[in-house]
């Protein structure tokens, strides 16, 4: 079973065809039974059907009866929502820019219905454009149409396609065209959060032309919305931010489980504001870092776009599930340049996770507590690293390439163990009621076992037929950088107890980051050394780091 994730050769054409007709057929459908047994606008549910896409059309609606800054008046917006839909069906706030009023003006020309189709049917032919462009191979649209993400940014009637289609397709002209590509990004403005790495990439990488343009474009959009909208309009949207960044955000009014982000999951685990933005911030500035070195050594473009699209979704506070489309072309561009260079052991079954996980993610979360969509993005993020990284190395050593490909591996294991033990500390100390130190002691001892497994199979490819002898050794190991961990967790807890945040979510995640990181530097060097250690040098396993695979679906 492990070596069938292991290399990947579950990932057969046939299987995957199946999944991917099954997945669509249900999509289509469970939406064919929203609009047979719709009641007028609102479906059987009460919702608006396509519910979010209901403010798009109802904001567009004020512009065509010339009242644009109406949209921005949430009390106003809500009003009209119940007289277009149901007084029951919720409410859903406007917060894009200006600029998207346009689009929204042009839609709202037709009958709800039939805008929304169009709608949606239009930004998802831009979608598959770009799908088709960067991956032009058999099956390749069956798999972006079946994509996940696909679904629920059709369920809520959101603009996914649209985001992931323009950045998408200024990637792809980027380097024949790039006026061209920098009117696309700026475009992009209609939902800035998404275009904080943008300037990153196209600096790093001396695309100053793309740099003019989308400036240029975005100039041009703002003059012309204050032009025909009035500076009203753009006041109403400065003061919405404030409702958006507090309300929606900060709060997690949408609920923490469905937004993909890592302050939300710092917020969903009781972290503080501060500290979640403290957390974002380092996951952005991460982020900007891989994105900004990929650009500027050229690295491969296919893994620089697909580390700029996944970075956008990791490195913004708010994101929600249906924004996961961006994962489309950014897993397109990875699967072509696997199967032109090979994919590394796991790589196969990494994708198929990313794939899967928007469809997956929300359930998961809601019923687990743990941000399983931002740590497969995370996970994502650093293997598409992993690649770029390995190429540029190819003329290392081998040595110092399974070095390097052995920090990386035990990093992601890392992750994967922080997450458990956070997530049982948290659950234990919230959940029931045990003490924020008696929680860590369960919590760490199911993670050991956890991470002991996943850097015996992976990290280290441990052979050694003793199993008790090594997991004695690990244990041992981990022991002492446990021992080194709890000291420093006890002495952030006992400090924060000294301002009365003893048991706060935000000061056990706080306690929880600095002792855990603490820790892995010496958990690694013990590991290697110690743990998983063998009688002279393991050089017959050394390989190189691309293995021949010209194509994963066998």
């Amino acid at each position: 079973m492990l070596e069938y994730l292991r290399t990947g050769d579950w990932l057969t054409r046939e299987r995957v065809r199946i999944i991917a007709f099954t997945l669509l057929a249900f999509y289509i459908a469970s939406m064919a039974f929203l609009f047979a047994t719709s009641n007028g606008r609102v479906d059987r549910f009460d919702r608006p059907l396509g519910t979010d896409y209901s403010q798009v059309w109802t904001a567009g609606r004020f512009v065509l009866e010339g009242h644009p800054e109406k949209p921005f008046d949430n009390a106003v917006h809500e009003r009209r929502q119940q007289e277009y839909f149901s007084p029951t069906s919720g409410f859903f706030h406007w917060g894009y820019p200006p600029y998207f009023l346009v689009v929204a003006a042009i839609f709202a020309l037709l009958p709800y219905a039939l805008s929304l189709l169009l709608w949606q049917a239009s930004t998802f032919l831009l979608y598959l454009a770009a799908m088709r462009r960067i991956a032009p191979l058999q099956d390749g649209l069956l798999l972006a149409a079946a994509f996940p993400a696909v679904f629920v940014n059709v369920s809520h009637g959101h603009n996914g396609f649209l985001s992931a289609g323009l950045m998408a397709l200024a990637l792809l002209v980027l380097e024949r065209r790039p006026i061209v590509a920098g009117i696309l990004f700026g475009l992009l403005a209609y939902k800035p959060q998404f275009g904080l790495l943008i300037p990153v990439a196209l600096v790093a990488g001396g695309y100053w032309r793309a740099v003019v343009a989308a400036g240029v474009t975005i100039v041009v959009m703002t003059l012309g919305t204050l032009w025909a909208f009035g500076w009203e309009t753009w006041r109403g949207f400065f003061d919405m931010m404030h409702f958006s960044r507090v309300v929606v955000s900060e709060q997690g009014a949408t609920g923490w489980y469905k937004i993909q982000t890592i302050f939300s999951a710092v917020r969903m685990w009781g972290g503080s504001i501060p500290l979640a933005y403290g957390v974002q911030a380092i996951s952005a500035l991460g982020c900007a870092a891989i994105v900004a070195w990929m650009w500027f050594t050229h690295a491969d473009r296919r893994l620089a776009a697909a580390a700029l699209m996944t970075g956008a979704l990791l490195s913004t506070p708010y994101a929600l599930d249906y924004d996961m489309v961006l994962l489309g072309p950014a897993l397109a561009f990875v699967v072509v340049h696997g199967l032109e260079k090979g994919f590394r052991p796991w790589e196969k079954t990494a994708l198929a996770m990313v794939w899967a996980i928007p469809l997956l993610t929300r359930t998961l979360t809601l019923a687990t507590f743990v941000p399983v969509g931002q740590i497969v993005m995370i996970a994502f993020m650093a293997m598409i690293f992993s690649r770029a990284w390995a190429e540029r190395g190819a003329g290392r050593g081998i040595a110092e390439q399974r070095l390097i490909a052995e920090i990386g591996a035990f990093s992601l294991v890392g992750a994967i163990g922080f997450a458990v033990d956070a997530g049982l500390t948290l659950l234990f100390a919230k959940g029931l009621g045990f003490s924020g130190y008696a929680a860590r002691v369960p919590a760490m001892v199911i993670a050991v076992a956890v991470t002991w497994w996943l850097n015996r199979i992976w990290t280290f490819r441990s052979r050694d037929p003793r199993l008790l002898r090594e997991f004695a050794r690990y244990v041992l190991a981990n022991l002492f950088t446990a021992a080194c961990n709890l000291c420093i967790y006890a002495l952030l807890l006992w400090g924060a107890s000294r301002m009365g945040f003893e048991q706060s979510g935000g000061a056990i995640f706080a306690a929880l980051v600095v002792g855990s990181g603490a820790a892995a530097v010496a958990n690694f060097i013990l590991s290697k050394y110690f743990s998983f250690a063998k009688e002279g040098d393991r050089a017959q396993e050394a390989k190189p780091p691309m293995a021949s695979s010209p194509d994963p679906l066998r």
